[in-house]
């Protein structure tokens, strides 16, 4: 029995505890739900663990799968009256590799109610089946009273699947630079032209909509190389003031602090609570992804891809996929894709995926990502793996990163990248000795 006074005692030790976490986090997918039907299932054959009928292979979550069905009971199934059904997941089996899933099967009687439901939770699916021998009993399903047979004599079942997968480590490149108390200073923020030392060191004058930003032409130049060149035109000119367009004050103003190495405060992301449906395109994250994008600076960019990309929803999908695909933002076009893998139907039933079906080259991606096998996408890096078109847009990021290549870019220019780069350093190596295989023999599961 736990007391007032004990509980109190727990609240107040948990206060200071810290959590450790063991293994590797998942995150779920969302449902996928496919209706197999099999007909005149009476006339099944249905011998106790003899016979079982399996279903055509049908597509969730980019995967195959398929339903056995065991009419008269598998060999484990209790007695001589259970019908038995099996879910297998095709593609994990011919890949030889784990997927993780939660999944239900259910019968669905003739008048559209759900009945005998069995859930099973997050489980590995790799060659073996994973169901229930004793799902149901073979004399229920044919009692007329239960109605879980059509007129027809088919059975109806309902299979729900849920993903969860590696939650991966977003890319996002650090700015080393520590110069953000010298742009508040240098506008006033932090002091004035009285008592700062600093103050007059800016030597370049941006106007937005109207509003004098001070900055460093040599800050620019490290740190945003298209700013720098629009300044360019104006040095040795005191008195210049480059006109900045396509951007409000405040955001501009939070751009040039995360270029001078300032934090990006959370309500910079966020929309006003009032809004209760805001524009994703209008939202304060996208509008710094586009500014960050037009003005060069990368690091903010790649940033602010992961805040929208926290954003999709059914209702803006379609917008944000051809958003990001005219921007080369790869990494909220990777996550629009894989959102759409889990919620294609809905998607295509709102109104704003008329626009995405006006883009030729988007279908054909969105088809692409439907057939295939995105859930093997590899997340964890291997320096010596060149399987490119099967890496995540992070990862792809990652190696260019560390061969010190350009990480902006669509995904189909990053993977060039890193072929040409291959392609230089294998012709530069010296040739390797060739491998001799070993006489012991390995054993593999």
């Amino acid at each position: 029995m736990c007391d007032s006074q004990s509980h109190e005692r727990h609240q107040s030790s948990s206060s200071c505890s810290s959590v450790v976490d063991v293994g590797k986090q998942r995150h779920p997918s969302g449902f996928s739900e496919m209706t197999i039907r099999y007909h005149n299932f009476p006339q099944l054959p249905h011998g106790k663990g003899e016979d079982s009928t399996d279903s055509q292979p049908f597509r969730m979550h980019g995967l195959e799968w398929y339903l056995r069905i065991h009419p008269g009971g598998a060999a484990s199934a209790n007695g001589d009256d259970m019908v038995s059904l099996y879910l297998r997941c095709k593609s994990s089996a011919d890949e030889n590799s784990t997927i993780h899933a939660e999944f239900s099967l259910s019968l669905m009687r003739s008048d559209g109610q759900i009945d005998s439901t069995m859930s099973c939770p997050i489980n590995s699916f790799r060659r073996k089946r994973k169901g229930w021998p004793n799902f149901v009993t073979r004399s229920r399903v044919m009692d007329g009273a239960s109605k879980l047979l059509d007129d027809c004599g088919s059975l109806t079942v309902i299979v729900k699947v849920q993903l969860f997968q590696e939650v991966e480590t977003d890319f996002v490149p650090r700015n080393t630079l520590d110069f953000v108390k010298l742009f508040d200073e240098a506008n006033g923020i932090t002091a004035d032209e009285f008592t700062s030392s600093t103050f007059d060191t800016a030597d370049v004058k941006l106007s937005v909509d109207g509003e004098i930003i001070r900055a460093h032409s040599l800050i620019l130049k490290m740190a945003s190389p298209f700013l720098a060149s629009l300044c360019q035109d104006s040095e040795g000119e005191e008195d210049e003031i480059i006109p900045i367009v396509g951007v409000r004050p405040p955001v501009f103003r939070t751009l040039l602090r995360h270029v001078y190495g300032g934090v990006t405060p959370v309500d910079a992301w966020n929309a006003d609570a009032e809004d209760e449906e805001p524009n994703i395109l209008a939202s304060p994250s996208m509008e710094l992804l586009d500014a960050a994008n037009r003005y060069g600076v990368l690091s903010l960019k790649i940033l602010a891809e992961t805040k929208v990309s926290s954003d999709i929803s059914v209702a803006n999908a379609s917008d944000l996929i051809l958003y990001a695909d005219s921007k080369d933002a790869a990494l909220l076009k990777e996550r629009v894709v894989d959102y759409f893998c889990t919620h294609a139907e809905e998607i295509r039933r709102h109104p704003s995926f008329q626009k995405v079906r006006e883009s030729t080259k988007i279908l054909d991606q969105l088809l692409e990502a439907l057939l295939s096998k995105r859930s093997f996408r590899s997340h964890s890096p291997n320096s010596n793996d060149q399987a490119y078109g099967s890496m995540s847009v992070n990862l792809l990021r990652k190696k260019l990163n560390e061969r010190k290549l350009d990480y902006d870019g669509s995904r189909e220019i990053m993977i060039q990248r890193l072929e040409k780069w291959d392609e230089i350093n294998q012709q530069e190596s010296p040739q390797a000795d060739p491998i001799v295989a070993s006489s012991q023999p390995v054993e593999v599961d």
